[in-house]
């Protein structure tokens, strides 16, 4: 005989089982279904009754009395005839030398090739105010001063530059008037446009 566990045991799966089928649709309620409007495509169009059909036995008569002129005839044979034209070539003559109006202007300074461009830096700094106050004294002095990162960024390093410049000489004559200015000692760097 089974015992009572056991008993317990079977009516328990049963009671989950019918919860487990017919919870879920209780506690759903009422479904909602989507559809679609669709139009139907009719299976044939109607028939629409075109005019009265063209006769076209008339055009031709039309047509006919339009071509009772006939076309221009040329005798060919009564025609005059053409003498070919002989060309001779006139003989070649020495083109004078011209002499162009405006001298060309000489270069009185070479201009180094694109892509070796130098500028001044003049220090990183931790504080960003003291960096806009000195690029706005350089420039009051005629330099062309920036700072890098161009935008203040809390806790980042900024640097001070003056340039760019193709020419690496002038650059070094630049540096003790800069020194003169800020009182800071610059280094010549090579210029990369590409710093942020």
């Amino acid at each position: 005989m089974a015992s009572k566990f056991q008993h317990r045991l079977v009516g328990t799966i049963i009671l989950v089982a019918i919860g487990i089928i017919f919870l879920p649709d209780l506690l759903d309620g009422q479904k909602v279904t989507y559809r679609e409007n669709a139009a139907s495509i009719p299976l044939r169009p109607a028939l629409v009754e075109l005019a009265e059909p063209v006769n076209f036995d008339s055009f031709d008569n039309e047509v006919a009395e339009l071509l009772i002129e006939p076309a221009p005839t040329i005798n060919l044979t009564a025609a005059k005839k053409v003498e070919p034209v002989v060309y001779t070539p006139k003989p070649i003559t020495k083109a004078p030398k011209l002499v162009p109006l405006v001298k060309p202007a000489e270069t009185a300074k070479i201009i180094p090739p694109v892509g070796h461009s130098w500028n001044i830096r003049l220090g990183t700094f931790k504080n960003s105010v003291a960096v806009d106050d000195l690029v706005k004294k350089i420039r009051k002095a005629g330099f062309d001063a920036y700072r890098l990162p161009r935008y203040k960024q809390t806790g980042q390093l900024n640097r001070l530059y003056v340039g760019p410049n193709v020419n690496k000489n002038e650059l070094k004559r630049l540096l003790p008037k800069l020194q003169k200015i800020t009182g800071l000692k610059g280094v010549i760097e090579k210029f990369d446009p590409r710093d942020k």
